[in-house]
């Protein structure tokens, strides 16, 4: 069994924003690089949203050669941070997932600081199926998945819209990622979706069991 396979998809949001999910099925969605210049102190803002690659460069030291000794002049702050155009018009639409691992463990969304409501969906796979389904109708490609998490200080390497620093991993994000994108953002609309959602307050206590054989 993959206990980090993920079982339930969650929306968090605004009231507003969550009934119009619910009952309009209005999935909105925003760029990559709108998240990776947005300033609001919530898990949504990553400077490193849509970076090609990693090179872990942090304290590298200028020197300069005086005499027969090297001096320091400074210390480099990181590499440059790259984000390839067709990262940057991407659009994204990020869920919270809930895994096995999460069965009997009680939780209250509010921690996660995304908003005041939250909309379940009760059939996941139906959900990306209508929002699949919207997608090519718009013109674009669709791929979903978990997020990855590492850690900043001990990996080089390529980054994709599947990869995020450890730091967010608190979020266990499931992500949409849209192709090529907009450019902008992204409205599309599914219709209502009560049948395959429920929606309640993130400051609700929570709890995820397995279902009970006979």
């Amino acid at each position: 069994m993959n206990k980090n396979h993920p079982i339930a998809l969650l929306k968090i949001g605004l009231n507003a924003y969550m009934a119009e999910l619910l009952y309009e099925g209005h999935v909105f969605m925003n760029t990559a690089e709108y998240f990776s210049t947005l300033e609001d102190g919530t898990p949504r803002s990553d400077p490193d949203e849509g970076v090609g690659y990693l090179q872990k460069a942090d304290g590298a030291i200028l020197k300069m050669q005086d005499a027969d000794e090297w001096c320091s002049l400074g210390t480099i702050a990181g590499a440059i941070r790259f984000r390839p155009d067709a990262l940057k018009t991407t659009n994204l639409y990020c869920l919270h997932a809930k895994t096995v691992s999460d069965y009997g463990e009680a939780f209250q969304l509010n921690e996660l600081k995304l908003g005041d409501s939250y909309v379940l969906f009760t059939n996941g796979n139906e959900f990306l199926k209508r929002l699949k389904k919207a997608v090519l109708k718009a013109g674009h490609e669709c791929t979903y998945g978990m997020v990855n998490y590492i850690d900043r200080n001990d990996y080089t390497g390529p980054m994709s819209l599947f990869r995020k620093f450890s730091e967010f991993a608190n979020t266990r994000e499931f992500r949409v990622v849209v192709t090529p994108g907009a450019g902008g953002a992204m409205s599309l609309r599914l219709g209502d979706l009560s049948d395959i959602a429920i929606m309640g307050s993130a400051n609700e206590r929570l709890r995820l069991d397995p279902k009970v054989l006979p």
